[in-house]
């Protein structure tokens, strides 16, 4: 029997077929989170994420702590402190707030990047510093409903079944 030939991504890394990760739209975790190969978040995640390949924030995902990884590409939103070792990418409708650093960097239009960003071949000591002021989340109060679910919730009429 044959075995399949190697297949490499572009960066010429072995490609990990059936690996890959993903937190769907609409929970909420706080914690630390460690992922081997990539991951999708769709989720609100608060407090620490890392992975040693690509994150994706989608439109509905939101990430409040320090987030490292290769890759991080950002449709949602993110904040805190980031460090992408490869390549980081805001695109239309992301927001991206805090202290971030990576080698490489895109923004798309209508976009909101309000960040100090060191865009360089290596973090400085300053800007790691200036990330350590970064508020660690681990000791503030756990997630609470947004403005905008708990109004969605208290302006809803109670439905009956009189026609």
């Amino acid at each position: 029997m044959a075995t399949p030939p190697n297949r490499m991504d572009a960066s010429g890394k072995p490609v990990r077929a059936g690996q890959g990760n993903s937190i769907a739209a609409g929970g909420k975790l706080e914690g630390k989170f460690q992922f081997s190969g990539p991951v999708i978040v769709g989720a609100h995640l608060r407090g620490e994420i890392e992975s040693d390949d690509l994150i994706v924030v989608e439109v509905t995902g939101k990430i409040e702590g320090r987030i490292r990884a290769a890759t991080l590409i950002v449709h949602g939103a993110v904040s805190g402190d980031i460090e992408a070792s490869r390549a980081l990418e805001v695109c239309t409708g992301g927001r991206l707030e805090g202290v971030a650093y990576a080698p490489s960097m895109r923004v798309e239009e209508r976009t909101i990047v309000s960040a100090d960003l060191l865009i360089a071949p290596e973090r400085s000591v300053v800007h790691i510093n200036k990330a350590a002021s970064v508020p660690d989340l681990s000791n503030v109060a756990p997630l609470a409903a947004t403005r905008t679910e708990t109004a969605a919730t208290d302006t809803a009429e109670p439905i009956s079944a009189a026609g």
